[in-house]
């Protein structure tokens, strides 16, 4: 079995304003803890994971499954070029397959991907059939429907077809990859395409290996959560219920769910599957939770409405509604706050990412919050607003623009106050919750 490689050593200035995308929480596991088994299960022994100095301290923090063995190389320059670089000094004449750390891969398309490369003297690109433009890397073929050529980003209308590569790839001799990246994959943008084309071109049979749309999704900006969120939790089969979990009086619990340890569930409440519900959290009286996941230790109060969301630890929430929203760590929302997830014109949502605003795909997209924020009452937030770590918002407001980090907003004398926020959101609430 070849050595795997996960690239885990980009930027997230996209992601803005959730945390590294590695260490991201689904369904209570590290995106990485979820690479690190399917890759063991896949029969992989050797994985090397890239990193750089700004994500390689949490990366290494993610523990290691056993039977697995995990090395780290470090990326010093911007690219996925320059991340198969940094591999020199780990791989030799070996097979490698190199899979994108920030993307979602389906069990069977893993598999599906081995059976076809492995052991086979041609390079193998996994691809993905696209009926509308993505900015990407097209693949060109030549009349045998071998690859020619990845073509990265064309402009809209002269795609060469229609199959876009993804980051799935299988090299039967590292080294040739390595060397290739060393000389020409050095730019920022597109420079693991350029030596990839350079292969080619000097004599290396590429084919194709087609990944259905079920099988993979990228996780590059934040409202790319709730797609994997909503692949991963399409792999809950069943109910698995633990057996310490306390369910009321008439509580409905319809289609597969995970819930896990010591959870509480009051009366009148109706849980909707596919659905993860964390070890400790409390799900209030009529709540109604559908399609999400929510993470350990929360408090779901009276009344609360959770929809295609994802929500993460130590939250806190009474008579809200939350709608295709992505809300990380101890994030509270008083009562009576929304979050709104449709346009009056039932439109696509646009989110201003550095500076230029970005389709997302998306018609329906609520709120997306980083850790450490507290909301006050009966405020709105308009779709897709991003709300930076350790913000505190007042009660009562509109919420129409995006929030930086640590800023405290407010209403006074009529007119919207932005100003550094001095308060600390990341106290503890345990004694409060033990009350309760």
């Amino acid at each position: 079995m070849p050595s795997a490689v996960l690239l885990a050593g980009g930027e997230s200035k996209r992601f803005w304003p959730l945390k590294e995308k590695g260490v991201f929480d689904f369904c209570g596991k590290s995106f990485l803890t979820i690479h690190y088994e399917q890759l063991k299960k896949s029969g992989v022994h050797t994985c090397i994971v890239v990193v750089n100095p700004d994500t390689e301290k949490n990366i290494k923090s993610v523990p290691v499954p056993d039977g697995l063995t995990v090395d780290y190389a470090m990326q010093h320059t911007p690219g996925m070029g320059s991340a198969v670089a940094a591999l020199e000094t780990f791989l030799d004449n070996d097979p490698v397959i190199i899979l994108n750390a920030s993307d979602w891969y389906s069990d069977r398309f893993i598999s599906d991907f081995f059976e076809k490369s492995i052991g086979k003297s041609s390079l193998a690109i996994g691809a993905l059939k696209v009926a509308s433009y993505f900015p990407g890397g097209y693949i060109r073929f030549r009349n045998d429907q071998t690859i020619e050529e990845i073509v990265e980003k064309p402009k809209p209308g002269s795609e060469p077809s229609d199959m876009v590569a993804i980051v799935a790839d299988y090299f039967p001799k590292a080294t040739d990859f390595i060397t290739a990246a060393k000389k020409y994959g050095s730019s920022d943008e597109g420079g693991f395409e350029y030596a990839l084309n350079k292969m080619i071109q000097s004599g290396h049979p590429a084919h194709m290996v087609e990944a259905g749309s079920e099988d993979w999704s990228p996780l590059k900006y934040p409202w790319h959560v709730l797609s994997v969120m909503e692949k991963i939790l399409q792999t809950i089969e069943k109910q698995d219920i633990h057996s310490s979990v306390e369910i009321k009086n008439n509580v409905v619990i319809e289609g597969p769910v995970i819930i896990e340890e010591n959870v509480k569930i009051s009366e009148g409440t109706k849980i909707v599957g596919p659905c993860y519900i964390g070890k400790n959290t409390i799900i209030g009286n009529n709540n109604l939770i559908r399609s999400s996941s929510i993470g350990a230790g929360c408090m779901t109060g009276f009344n609360s409405d959770i929809t295609r969301s994802y929500i993460g630890a130590n939250c806190w929430f009474h008579t809200n509604y939350v709608g295709d929203s992505v809300i990380c760590d101890n994030v509270s929302m008083g009562s009576g706050t929304v979050s709104a997830n449709l346009r009056l014109d039932d439109g696509e949502i646009g989110s201003m990412i550095k500076g230029e605003k970005v389709a997302t795909g998306r018609n329906k997209l609520g709120v997306i919050i980083a850790e450490n924020v507290r909301i006050g009452v009966n405020t709105s937030i308009m779709p897709g607003i991003k709300i930076g770590s350790g913000t505190f918002i007042g009660a009562g407001l509109i919420v129409a623009e995006d929030i930086e980090e640590k800023r405290f907003v407010f209403e006074k004398d009529g007119k919207i106050q932005n100003t550094a926020n001095s308060k600390n959101a990341t106290v503890s609430r345990e004694e409060f919750r033990k009350k309760l």
